[in-house]
């Protein structure tokens, strides 16, 4: 069989499955999956049309996120959460090109798959950020900035490069971007920055009890007693030596600086690692990211309930940015 015929059968034999799969499994799925985050973004959206306060335990979003997606999501029928878990799907497809399949047996894409999470649509934005294309990176870390945990820091580090290089085109469409997103917030609600800080305090309250467990940085390690805190300072070291060998290089000082974030922001999931899949390079970078997410899954079964494993994603990454031989 020559190529073509060959991608029309498995095209028709995943048509076939997805059939099957539509009449015999879809509507149990219906009544037994809900996907938490999901169900939050629903719930904060539909509490704010309604004129509540969307702010509570463990929703903190910004008031903009609330407005621009999780309304929309709050209006659409309880199935379309079927279609929205297919953005970690169309992103690594938009990215990476057919090579982006290997990418679905990424670990953290089936986490933030399970729960519903935003971070599968913040792919590609993030990738115009890293790209530093013009106009659409300055669009781009508007977009981010919908989860901004996610990326605060990289959105800090290009707007700081877009002034001294003056790129006024990204940092024009960043700034009209932003006052899109964020005036009709503050016209809605003037005082959601502080509804939203109120909050805060209890979800801190929160993290401290399960943060030390389930975190993915790689602060997580240092509730593993010495052992783990020897780990620390030595992932610390690796990690401090790996970036100040790629920043040399101007096109990946994003991605560094990216990395950085992802390995050191305290508030972090495995799940949430997911957003080291733009820095990717390379086609071999991608069954290597693969292998160490599979790797540090099995890490965490063996250590019991624990997150900080999943670091060791961006400091992978973080080594093949040092890697300049195209595969």
């Amino acid at each position: 069989m020559n190529r073509i015929p060959r991608l029309w059968v498995l095209f028709a034999v995943a048509v076939i499955v997805l059939a099957f799969e539509a009449v015999t499994v879809l509507p149990q799925a219906l009544q037994v999956w809900h996907p938490f985050d999901y169900w939050q973004y629903t719930e904060m959206g539909r509490t704010l049309y309604e004129g509540g306060n969307p702010f509570s335990e463990g929703r903190y979003y910004p008031l903009p996120t609330v407005l621009w997606i999780f309304v929309p999501l709050s209006f659409l029928p309880d199935w379309f959460r079927f279609v929205w878990v297919l953005g970690p799907f169309i992103s690594c497809l938009i990215l990476f090109k057919k090579q982006g399949v290997w990418l679905f047996l990424f670990v953290p894409l089936w986490f933030v798959i399970g729960d519903g999470m935003l971070d599968g649509w913040l792919l590609v934005p993030l990738a115009w950020v890293l790209a530093n294309r013009p106009y659409w990176a300055g669009l781009g870390g508007a977009i981010v900035l919908f989860k901004p945990q996610l990326a605060i820091l990289t959105v800090g580090y290009s707007v700081i490069r877009w002034l001294i290089e003056r790129d006024w085109e990204n940092l024009g469409t960043f700034t009209g971007a932003m006052l899109i997103f964020y005036l009709p917030a503050f016209l809605i609600n003037p005082n959601w920055v502080s509804q939203m800080l109120a909050v805060l305090p209890d979800r801190a309250a929160q993290t401290t009890t399960f943060m030390p467990l389930m975190g993915g940085s790689l602060w997580a390690w240092w509730w593993l007693g010495i052992i783990g805190q020897i780990i620390l300072v030595a992932f610390v070291a690796i990690t401090l030596f790996l970036a100040v060998r790629a920043f040399r290089e101007p096109s990946k000082r994003g991605a560094v600086v990216h990395l950085l974030g992802l390995l050191f922001t305290p508030f972090l999931f495995g799940s949430n690692q997911i957003m080291a899949l733009p820095t990717l390079r390379y086609r071999r970078d991608y069954g290597v990211i693969v292998l160490v997410s599979v790797g540090v899954f099995l890490l965490e079964k063996m250590i019991g309930v624990f997150g900080g494993g999943y670091a060791l994603i961006p400091l992978a990454a973080l080594y093949l940015q040092t890697n300049n031989a195209v595969s």
